[in-house]
Formats: structure tokens, C-alpha cells, sequence
């Protein structure tokens, strides 16, 4: 029974890799996608941080503001002087926010009136929302700091206006935090078995339906349930290959990171790539399964896809439900197919303890799951409108 079930799986991965534009399309939608997207956010993510971390201000009309000058100054901010066209380039993005003086502000400021200034930006700009910000920190700061001076010119405390002082503290450690960024890599880690395995499960089915060739190889003296087998063990292998190569993927884009900022924020390493593994190869068994037992109901290669494209949507719309409906942590979500895998996977990220049982329960569900496919297509190979209906 084993060498059968191994030639079946051999001779399947062997056809695969026989498919060279569809190992390209793989290569491209899932173990390039996902660490290049992470590259390109992180670098994103470094630039918004470097312009953060440099004081910088660009003023109309600063020769009527000397006390909001003097306070830049001493805060270290660079001032820069604002072109006379800055009203356009801040629509065309080249310049992020401009604070903007008016004449009567210093005769305001003396008198202890309102002295107002207005602050020109695009918020419509991903890129300037860090100036913007900071424009804006700058001004408050100012603001409280004349206040402040004003209540003690008047002899009253300064404590009168503040009646509640507020400390932070924040329990949330740098991976915590950095989870956030690293969303992407639990939903890649569900996707990356779908895609890794559906065309092998597709073609060994349907495809081999539509070219005829399912009839002749059914005809051999081997049971059904054992090459059954090998086509899932052979789409299972292919699904979790791809699941690892997008993992590791994952691995070396955050080690680009390494000794920079982000680094406390993107952590991924080894470590989280083993615990990762040990989450997706289970459900890659079971996706493998599923997928094959779409795929047998199809009559023609097209068709499967079409089948199987609605599973996909189904499973990419599980985490996005789990992220934007701020789902809590939960026993129950374990024994729940890629919903106790993206809560788990998400744990791992926020480098919180994960249990035996926290592995058990979703592995156990997954394997339960592909065993009871391979058993239902095993069933369905005997049936005549499978086998012989092709239109």
C-alpha cells in the first residue's frame, strides 16, 4: 500500500514541477508578495520615522512671530524660509505643511490677545501626516508654554488650569506593538497553503477528468482510497513548500531591519518561522483536502478553479473579520479552522506563551478535516458521474 501511495505521490509532484508558469505564477503571488510587500512598508515605515525624528518647520511671515521663533529656536526646530508658491506645492506634494504668520501677530501676542496662525497642509498625502504632526506638537507646545509664562506674570499658579494631571503608562511591549505591522505575515501564512496547493489538487482531479486520463488510471488493480492519497499527500507537499518558502520569506525581509529602529517593532526570526510551521503544516493538510474535494465536482479544469476561487475569498474574509471586528482571544476559536490558527499566529507575533494545547486543538481539527476529504474523494472516485461525466 505504501509504494503505491508513493508512486502516485511522486509521479503528481513530478508533473508539477513539470508546469513551469504556474510555478512562476506561485512563485510571484505568494513567496515574493508577501516579504517584498513587508520590505516596502518597513522602508516606508524608516522614512516617516526619519522625518519625524528631524525638527523641521517652514514659516510665512516668521519676521512678525519673534516669540514663536525664539521658542523654535530653542527646541532646536531648523527653520526654514516658505516659498511664495507654497499654497501649490503643497498640492502637488512637494511640500508637506506650512505655518503661516499673520502681520498683527506680534501687536496680539503683546497685548495678550488670540494671536492666530494657520497651518496649510494636504492631509489627503500619506507621506506629510508626520509633519503634519508635528506642526502641530510644536504649536501646542508653544501655546502652553506663553500660557504658562502669563499665569505666572499674574501671580496665579499655573496648576489652576490643569486640575487632573494624566501619566501614561503603557504595558504594551515593542513586539506588541509590532505586531500590528506584521499583520500581513498570519494571513500569508493562511493564504500561501491555498495557493501552494490548489492547482496540484485542481489538476489531479478535474484536470485529469477533463483530459481523460482519471478513467484509465482508476482502472489499475489499486484501490481508489490509496491513490487518492498520494494526490493529496503530493498537493499536501506542494502546499506546504510554498507555506515555507513564504515563511522564511518573511524571515530575511525582517532581518533587513536589523539594527535599525524598526527592529524592535519587526521581529520574525527563526524562532517565530518554526512556531509558524508548526500552525500552517496541519492546516496546509487540510486546505490540500478541501481544495482536492472542490476540485473532483468540477467537470472541467476551468470549472474547478472558478470552485475553487470561492473558497479563497472565504478563507481571506475569516482574518479580516478577526482584525477590523477586534475579536478577543478564545478558547472556542481553536477547534475553528483558520480562525484558531490567525489568533494563535498573532499571539506568537506578540511574543505572548503559547500552550501545547494552544497547537493541539487547531492541528487536531485540520488533520480531522483532511482525513475526512481524502475519504470523501476517495467515495466519489467510484461513482460513474465523477469518473466518466465530463460535459
Amino acid at each position: 500500500m505504501r509504494s503505491r501511495t508513493v508512486i502516485v505521490l511522486l509521479k503528481e509532484l513530478r508533473d508539477a514541477l513539470r508546469d513551469r508558469r504556474t510555478a512562476l505564477m506561485v512563485l510571484f503571488a505568494s513567496i515574493l508578495t508577501g516579504p517584498l510587500t513587508l520590505v516596502l512598508m518597513g522602508q516606508y515605515l524608516s522614512g516617516l520615522e526619519e522625518k519625524a525624528s528631524t525638527l523641521k518647520v517652514r514659516i510665512v511671515g516668521q519676521e512678525f512671530a519673534p516669540p514663536l521663533v525664539n521658542f523654535l529656536q530653542r527646541a532646536d526646530v531648523d527653520i526654514e524660509k516658505a516659498p511664495a508658491d507654497y499654497e501649490a506645492r503643497i498640492k502637488d506634494g512637494t511640500l508637506d505643511a506650512v505655518i503661516v504668520v499673520r502681520p498683527d501677530f506680534h501687536e496680539r501676542f503683546l497685548a495678550g490677545d488670540a494671536a492666530a496662525v494657520e497651518l496649510v497642509y494636504d492631509d489627503s498625502r500619506t507621506e506629510s501626516q508626520g509633519a503634519i504632526r508635528q506642526a502641530e506638537r510644536l504649536l501646542r507646545a508653544f501655546n502652553r508654554e506663553t500660557g504658562t509664562l502669563r499665569l505666572i506674570a499674574r501671580g496665579v499658579s499655573p496648576n489652576l488650569i490643569e486640575a487632573v494631571k494624566v501619566e501614561h503608562s503603557n504595558t504594551a511591549t515593542p513586539r506588541q506593538k509590532g505586531a500590528v505591522l506584521l499583520v500581513l505575515i498570519p494571513l500569508f501564512a493562511i493564504l500561501s497553503p491555498i495557493l501552494g496547493g490548489m492547482t496540484l489538487a485542481i489538476d489531479t482531479t478535474a484536470g485529469e477528468r477533463e483530459r481523460g486520463s482519471l478513467e484509465p488510471l482508476l482502472a489499475n488493480p489499486v484501490p481508489a482510497r490509496e491513490i487518492v492519497l498520494g494526490k493529496w499527500l503530493a498537493a499536501w507537499t506542494s502546499a506546504s513548500l510554498v507555506a515555507t518558502l513564504t515563511l522564511a520569506g518573511f524571515v530575511v525581509a525582517a532581518s533587513f531591519f536589523a539594527g535599525k529602529k524598526l527592529a524592535s517593532l519587526m521581529q520574525f526570526g527563526w524562532p517565530e518561522f518554526g512556531l509558524f510551521i508548526a500552525f500552517v503544516l496541519p492546516l496546509a493538510a487540510a486546505t490540500a483536502g478541501i481544495l482536492m474535494l472542490i476540485a473532483t465536482y468540477g467537470r472541467t479544469y476551468r470549472e474547478a478553479q472558478t470552485y475553487t476561487s470561492y473558497f479563497v475569498s472565504l478563507v481571506s474574509f475569516v482574518p479580516m473579520v478577526a482584525i477590523f471586528t477586534g475579536l478577543k482571544d478564545a478558547f472556542w476559536q481553536s477547534v475553528i479552522p483558520v480562525l484558531g490558527q490567525q489568533m494563535v499566529l498573532t499571539r506568537v507575533l506578540r511574543g505572548e506563551s503559547i500552550t501545547f494545547l494552544d497547537w493541539l486543538m487547531p492541528a487536531a481539527v485540520a488533520l480531522l478535516i483532511a482525513f475526512t476529504c481524502v475519504a470523501v474523494v476517495s467515495r466519489l472516485m467510484g461513482e460513474e458521474r465523477i469518473v466518466f461525466g465530463r460535459s
